[in-house]
């Protein structure tokens, strides 16, 4: 039994489908499928370097960020020159040629792995395959998706799946009940809960920092923040990761700092030393249906962590100070600065507990069992 897996990137960004296979990888074949895309390229910068990006990958056959074939990996990566106008018939006829003239396929029984909903009229299936569709977003709501181009190939996906993981009880209620398990998002324990040295970025800082890192995008609540950095000038916020919106007004507050996107392994260099995790996320459809990685990996810090109110926080209401308006947020994000060495450890021992029944070990475990893999 092998998978072929239809993903982002490979080591473009810590994706739960990532940090899922790199555990699988270690005792099955994988064959990983670089991103086919889920909306047509526009004339942005960010798609033109993309597309840049993906032309280099595919003339120099070679990744931007480390090799996906390390020496304990089973897993292989390939970027196809799949072309992303996935509605246009004369195009998916091109891209299930090129797809299917690799040699991906033997005798050997296949699971497809697809993440990406356009990947699905890609594969022939035979008797003995199957395909899992695992579900991290709410395609219809997830911004940066082309949600007519994406609908009518995910309800294909839907119906042709032998079994769909879903990370939120909100996408299981979507699902058909006698094929959805839930499959909540992991995280490497030890990375985020060892001790590391605090960030060069960091120490010049004199007064409590509330960090947040992520895609700074329409999902985190600017004028929540605004509202927290105008009224705690004594505090410092600090955002890490790339800059998708427009957060010009909250990044000229001498308060507020930017630091681009880091790499995964040293992000606890930050959230472990920083004095409050903060996800300060709106009210909508994508965030009501959303696992945030960086939860559990905010948890397994042992760092306090404030919370607007969304469903993926409230089982972890012991470990969490959520808020259900700004005034609470800012009230919690006082309270967590406030609280004595004695109390952080009693947190950080609540926190861990939690985050350790979540390692990506344990979720790999659970699809090895569900899936039969012996």
């Amino acid at each position: 039994m092998k998978f072929i897996v239809f993903g982002e990137d490979w080591q473009s960004h810590p994706s739960s489908t990532q940090h899922i296979f790199k555990e699988l990888a270690k005792s099955h074949d994988i064959v990983w499928i670089n991103s086919i895309g889920m909306r047509k390229p526009t004339i942005k910068l960010l798609d033109v370097k993309r597309v840049f990006y993906k032309l280099k990958s595919l003339v120099l056959k070679k990744r931007h960020t480390e090799e996906s074939a390390d020496k304990h990996s089973k897993l292989k990566d390939h970027t196809l020159p799949i072309l992303p106008w996935h509605d246009n018939k004369l195009v998916k006829a091109f891209n299930k040629w090129i797809f299917n003239k690799k040699p991906f396929v033997d005798n050997e029984p296949i699971i497809y792995w697809v993440s990406v909903p356009t990947a699905i009229y890609l594969i022939n299936l035979r008797p003995i395959d199957k395909i899992v569709y695992y579900c991290g977003d709410d395609f219809s709501a997830l911004a940066g998706v082309d949600h007519l181009m994406v609908e009518p190939l995910e309800r294909e996906l839907i119906l042709k799946a032998d079994l769909i993981y879903v990370v939120s009880e909100f996408l299981s209620s979507k699902m058909p009940k006698h094929k959805v398990k839930l499959l909540s998002h992991g995280v490497d324990f030890d990375l985020f809960n060892n001790k590391k040295q605090k960030a060069v970025e960091l120490s010049n800082i004199n007064k409590p920092v509330i960090g947040f890192y992520g895609s700074l995008n329409a999902w985190l609540d600017i004028e929540l923040l605004q509202k927290l950095a105008l009224e705690r000038p004594q505090y410092q916020i600090m955002l890490i990761g790339n800059i998708i919106e427009n957060f010009d007004s909250l990044l000229s507050l001498n308060n507020v700092s930017h630091v681009p996107a880091v790499e995964h392994h040293k992000l606890a260099t930050f959230s472990q030393h920083w004095h409050v995790s903060i996800l300060p996320f709106v009210d909508n459809a994508q965030i009501r249906a959303c696992d945030p990685l960086k939860l559990k990996e905010y948890l397994a810090t042992g760092t306090p962590i404030v919370s607007t109110n969304f469903a993926a926080v409230r089982p972890y209401q012991e470990a969490v100070l959520i808020a259900d308006s700004m005034n609470a947020f800012i009230e919690r994000v006082d309270y967590a600065i406030s609280i004595s060495d004695e109390q952080k450890l009693n947190w950080r021992q609540t926190q861990a507990d939690y985050a350790k029944n979540h390692s990506w070990q344990v979720k790999a475990l659970q699809i090895s069992d569900e899936l039969g893999l012996g």
